[in-house]
């Protein structure tokens, strides 16, 4: 007889591996490192300016993903607009800190400068008042208008010096840029300046290839990201400002698993070594990716390729490709040093938000 499917279980213990009864958890700090906040009032306000098919993920979905996106999206209407029942599952996934971000679709990199910046404000003033509510439990990445320089370091300067925030959140596409776009160098020099984390997420690479078996999302989000560190390291970026510090959401994409096709390619051609004076490994090894990979393998390959101080722990919280254990995830690890662990658990995601873990308790 054939295996009986296993059953549905949303918002819950991956069905991607085998689980732990119980374990014993140190009493380190743990920090969750991509985590998601809606705003109403900002999609209020964009409502006005982009279609409701505007998103990739909407835009070539079938009517039965988009219904149960849908239904999703009142399922998890607390957990991402509101703070209570997010509080609670921190408890039970053992996250002892969130670093809140924005809901990704409220990146809006299509929308006009103006209308970028003010929303981008509208944003961090919410994300800012809800972790107030819970100053040890939840810290700040902000959103910055990326489609303007100006506007993106002047609000920079504003959620780092009056805002308290721990770093930011970027799309991995503006618009029709890439992120190794000049104008914005004068914004990566003042990312530096703040020595911040940088999370990269992606808002899908949208593709009508994509639109069945919910493809936009389990491809295309991780392609998209892939496409955004290729650009960050052939287009120089990382030459021009070697102490950024990109935080990659899904495990770093695809990129970790093939970077010897970059490297090939930087020895082969010269198209492929115009910015850039090192092979592209040498630049990708200064990413950090989180912990979002869902196997034990895949952690594990991820902790040898970029080193236990590279790798943070992260959810998705709170959508349903998410990560509901993660800090037994890294328990299951084999070989794994108490303090390796405890690294990866919370003390790299609280060495590049300058805290410490006084700051938590």
């Amino acid at each position: 007889m054939p295996p009986l499917k296993m059953p549905l279980q949303p918002y819950k213990s991956s069905t991607a591996r085998e689980h732990l009864e119980h374990f014993e958890r140190s009493n380190a700090v743990t920090v969750d490192i991509h985590g998601h906040m809606g705003v109403q009032e900002a999609a209020d306000l964009v409502a006005k300016h982009l279609p409701a098919d505007g998103h990739a993920g909407f835009k070539f979905a079938p009517e039965k993903t988009r219904e149960i996106n849908a239904k999703q999206n009142v399922d998890r209407k607390g957990c991402l607009f509101g703070i209570d029942e997010r509080i609670e599952e921190m408890d039970r996934m053992q996250v002892d800190v969130m670093a809140v971000s924005p809901w990704p679709p409220q990146l809006y990199p299509p929308v006009d400068p103006t209308l970028g910046a003010e929303v981008s404000e509208i944003i961090n003033n919410e994300i800012a008042k809800k972790c107030s509510e819970h100053p040890k439990r939840l810290v700040g990445l902000g959103a910055v208008p990326l489609q303007d320089a100006d506007n993106a370091i002047k609000e920079l300067d504003r959620i780092m010096n009056d805002l308290n925030f721990k770093g930011i959140e970027i799309a991995a596409k503006m618009g029709a840029e890439e992120l190794d776009v000049r104008r914005l160098d004068p914004f990566w020099d003042r990312c530096q300046h703040y020595d911040i984390p940088i999370f990269i997420h992606p808002t899908s690479f949208a593709s009508d290839r994509f639109s069945n078996h919910y493809l936009t999302n389990v491809i295309g989000n991780p392609l998209d990201t892939t496409v955004a560190m290729h650009y960050l390291i052939f287009g120089g970026v990382l030459e021009r400002f070697p102490n950024l510090k990109f935080v990659l959401s899904h495990g770093g994409a695809f990129a970790a698993a093939y970077a010897g096709r970059m490297d090939h390619a930087y020895g082969a051609r010269p198209d492929c070594r115009e910015n850039i004076s090192m092979p592209p490994s040498y630049y990708l090894e200064k990413f950090y990716p989180d912990s979002l990979v869902f196997t034990v393998e895949q952690l594990q390959y991820l902790i040898n390729r970029f080193g236990p101080d590279h790798v943070l722990i992260g959810t998705d919280y709170p959508f349903d490709m998410g990560e509901y254990d993660p800090v037994e995830h890294v328990y299951q690890v084999p070989g794994l040093s108490n303090t390796n662990r405890d690294l990866i658990c919370g003390g790299n995601a609280l060495r590049l938000m300058h805290m410490t873990e006084e700051e938590c308790r």
